[in-house]
C-alpha cells in the first residue's frame, strides 16, 4: 500500500516542526523534570535488569539519551521527542492498513501528534511512550493480516510485545484481543501463535532476573497497586475522574466525538480492520471503567488504546458523517490551543506576561516541574559542599530531584521519616552504609498556599534529631515566583553528624 506523498510528507513536516518546538521548550528550562522523570533518571545512572516499580525500558531509554546529550533535561527527554515523531507516523500507517483514505490517515496522525497526550508525550520522558509505540506496531501487523485475510507473523508480533513489555506490562493485554479475534477471523489461527506468545514473555525476563534478588519487589508493588493499596473497602473507585482524565488527554471535543463513534459501532459494522480497532478500544475502555468503579484508576493506565481509538475516530469523522470535517477542524483547534495554553502558563507566571490576568498558580499544569533549577544555587548558598556533605529527603520524589538538580548530581538518599511505601531507593545502599558520621542537608518543598514555617521547623527538627547529633534550620529559599509572588519554596535543614540509625523499614509495597 503506497503512501500518498502529499499527505504523508505534510504530516512529516508538521511533526518535525513540532519536534523543534519541543526542543525549544526543553532548552528554555522553564518546564523542568517532573518527579517521575527525575526518578527514572536516577535509575539510568545505575543500569540494571529491573527496578522497583517499572521494567527497565525507560531507564535504558534515558541512559541512551544522556549518552548523546549529557545528564541534562535534553538528554533525559530527547528520545521522548523522537517518539513524538515516530508514534504519529505509525498511527498514519495503521490507518492506511485499515484502508482509510490518505487524507483520513493524515487526520489520524495529526490527532495523535497534537492532542494534549501527543504534545505531553513528546515532552516528558514517561513509560507510556515506549509501550504505545510497540503496541501500535503490533496493531499494524495484526490488522494488516486481517485486511489481507492472512495469518500474521506471530514471531514479529511477539517481538513487538516483548519490546513494549520492557516499558509497561499492560501490553500483554494485546494477546487477549488476539485470542478473541481468532473467534471472528479463523484465518488468524496458527500454531505459531504459541511461539509468538512465548517469545513475548521474554520481555518479563529482565525484571524477573532483578526481582529474584530483590524480594520480588516489582510484582508485590504491582499486586498492591491493582488491589488498591491498603484499603479493603469495595467502593473506592474514581470512575468520573478517570473518564475526565481521558477527555483531557484527548481533548473534550474529540472525546465526545469518540463516544459518538464508538456508539455507532453497535449500529453498523465497518470493514474488518476498522471494526477490530473500534471493538478492542471499547472493550478495553469498558474494562478499565469497571475497574474504576471499585478501585482508584490512573488516567494514563489505558492510553495504549489511543492509536486504535484515533484510527476509528478518524474514519468516523472523515468518511462516515457529513459534519466530520468541521468537527475535526474545531476539535483540533481547541486541542492545540489547550496544549499551547498549558505550556505557556509557566512562562507567563515566571515572566509576568499578561499580568493583568493573573493566571492562578493552581492552574499551572506544571506545578511539579517548575523551579527545580534554582535548587543548585539555594544549596550552595546554604553552605552545601558536595565533597563533604550529602543530600536527603523523606520522599523518593524529592530524593530523585535532589539527585538531578543538586550540585554535581550525586545520588541523594531517601530517609523514610513518614513510613511511606518502599521504592527504588530502598534497594540501594543507605546512609548507614555510606554516610556514617557525615553531615547531610535535608530538603522539603512547600507550595502556596504556604504553611507557617515554624510548623515545619518544629516538626522536622523533632523527626530528624534522633538520627543526628544536631539539626539546624537553614532557612527558606525561593524556587518559583508567579507574577513576582513566591509560590514555591525550598526549606533546608543541616543535619550534623549522622549517627548510623535509620527509620524502620516500611512493610508497604
Amino acid at each position: 500500500m503506497k503512501k500518498n506523498p502529499s499527505y504523508f510528507t505534510f504530516l512529516m513536516v508538521l511533526l518535525i516542526l513540532k519536534a523543534f518546538f519541543m526542543l525549544w521548550v526543553i532548552s528554555t528550562e522553564r518546564i523542568g523534570l517532573g518527579p517521575d522523570e527525575a526518578q527514572y533518571w536516577t535509575w539510568s545512572q545505575s543500569l540494571d535488569w529491573g527496578y522497583y516499580s517499572k521494567p527497565p525500558g525507560i531507564a535504558w531509554q534515558i541512559w541512551l539519551g544522556t549518552k548523546l546529550w549529557g545528564n541534562t533535561e535534553l538528554g533525559v527527554r530527547f528520545l521522548a521527542v523522537v517518539m513524538g515523531i515516530l508514534l504519529p507516523l505509525l498511527v498514519y500507517r495503521l490507518a492506511r492498513v485499515c484502508d482509510l483514505l490518505p487524507r483520513t490517515a493524515f487526520w489520524a496522525g495529526i490527532i495523535m501528534a497534537f492532542s494534549p497526550l501527543g504534545i505531553m508525550g513528546s515532552l516528558l520522558a514517561i513509560t507510556d511512550g515506549g509501550m504505545m509505540l510497540f503496541w501500535t506496531a503490533a496493531c499494524i501487523i495484526l490488522l494488516q493480516a486481517i485486511s489481507r485475510q492472512a495469518t500474521p507473523s506471530y514471531l514479529l508480533l511477539g517481538t513487538c510485545i516483548l519490546l513494549g513489555a520492557l516499558f509497561k506490562w499492560p501490553i500483554y493485554i494485546f494477546w487477549l484481543w488476539v485470542l478473541i479475534a481468532l473467534i471472528f477471523f479463523p484465518y488468524l489461527r496458527s500454531k505459531q501463535l504459541f511461539v509468538g506468545i512465548a517469545l513475548s514473555l521474554v520481555g518479563l525476563l529482565p525484571s524477573v532476573i532483578w526481582n529474584i534478588s530483590h524480594r520480588w519487589a516489582t510484582f508485590q508493588h504491582v499486586f498492591s497497586t491493582v488491589k488498591g493499596g491498603e484499603t479493603q473497602a469495595l467502593w473506592q473507585g474514581n470512575l468520573f475522574e478517570f473518564l475526565g482524565a481521558q477527555a483531557v488527554l484527548l481533548s473534550p471535543l474529540l472525546f465526545f466525538c469518540i463516544l459518538l463513534a464508538l456508539g455507532a459501532l453497535f449500529k453498523q459494522r465497518p470493514r474488518d480492520p476498522l471494526w477490530f480497532c473500534g471493538a478492542i478500544s471499547v472493550m478495553t475502555l469498558t474494562l478499565f471503567c469497571v475497574y474504576a468503579l471499585f478501585k482508584k484508576t490512573q488516567g494514563n493506565w489505558c492510553v495504549f488504546i489511543y492509536p486504535t481509538w484515533i484510527v476509528y475516530l478518524s474514519w468516523f469523522l472523515g468518511e462516515n458523517v457529513k459534519w466530520g470535517k468541521a468537527a475535526f477542524k474545531v476539535s483540533m483547534t481547541v486541542s492545540i490551543l489547550m496544549s499551547l495554553f498549558g505550556l505557556s502558563i509557566p512562562y507567563a507566571q515566571a515572566e509576568g506576561i499578561l499580568s493583568q490576568l493573573q493566571i492562578p498558580y493552581k492552574w499551572n499544569p506544571f506545578r511539579h516541574n517548575v523551579g527545580w533549577q534554582q535548587m543548585t544555587s539555594a544549596l550552595t548558598q546554604a553552605g552545601y559542599d558536595s565533597q563533604n556533605n550529602f543530600l536527603l529527603g523523606d520522599r523518593y520524589q524529592m530524593s530523585s530531584l535532589l539527585s538531578f538538580y543538586g550540585p554535581e548530581q550525586k545520588r541523594a538518599y531517601f530517609f523514610n521519616l513518614e513510613g511511606i511505601r518502599k521504592n527504588q531507593f530502598s534497594f540501594w545502599p543507605g546512609m548507614s552504609v555510606e554516610r556514617l558520621g557525615e553531615t547531610g542537608f535535608f530538603a522539603h518543598v512547600d507550595q502556596a498556599p504556604f504553611t507557617d514555617i515554624s510548623t515545619y521547623v518544629e516538626a522536622y527538627t523533632q523527626k530528624l534529631s534522633p538520627y543526628f547529633k544536631r539539626v539546624e534550620f537553614l532557612g527558606s529559599f525561593p524556587l518559583f515566583h508567579a507574577y513576582g509572588v513566591r509560590v514555591k519554596r525550598l526549606l533546608l535543614f543541616k543535619c550534623v553528624s549522622f549517627e548510623g540509625k535509620e527509620p524502620a523499614e516500611s512493610n508497604s509495597w
